[in-house]
């Protein structure tokens, strides 16, 4: 779904649809319910091996991400996303509850838009938000 085409919330606003990719069904369900709370769409999607297609089919306004997961890591599906037309432009952000100096520069050299600890809170997602206009 692209921006001119998202949907409209209760309140007139702009219904951002967010991909999260995490292995950890405990966080996705988290990250879900913070969506929610804010009046965005959650796509959930448990496993990194599926991630690079849920976000081609669903064309997301935003993909969060977790680094440490059992199939692949974080850094290589961002990799993949930035290689296809309709996710090459897509703001993706790394989670990550990992060493933020080091990871955050490695997030941006994969080429995702930026890097927010772990757990995922209402205020940085509302943040990161309103950072890319969504």
């Amino acid at each position: 779904m692209m921006n001119s085409q998202k949907q409209t919330g209760e309140l007139g606003r702009k219904m951002a649809q967010i991909l999260f990719i995490d292995d950890d069904t405990h966080t996705l369900s988290l990250m879900e319910q913070i969506a929610l709370i804010l009046g965005h769409h959650a796509i959930l999607c448990p496993a990194a091996r599926n991630a690079y297609n849920m976000a081609v089919e669903n064309e997301p306004d935003l993909i969060m991400i977790d680094i440490n997961m059992q199939e692949m890591n974080g850094f290589d599906v961002v990799k993949k996303l930035r290689q296809h037309k309709k996710t090459s432009q897509t703001p993706v952000i790394i989670l990550s509850a990992s060493e933020p100096d080091f990871e955050s520069s490695k997030a941006i050299e994969v080429g995702a838009n930026g890097f927010l600890p772990k757990p995922l809170t209402i205020k940085n997602l509302e943040s990161t938000i309103a950072q890319f206009n969504i």
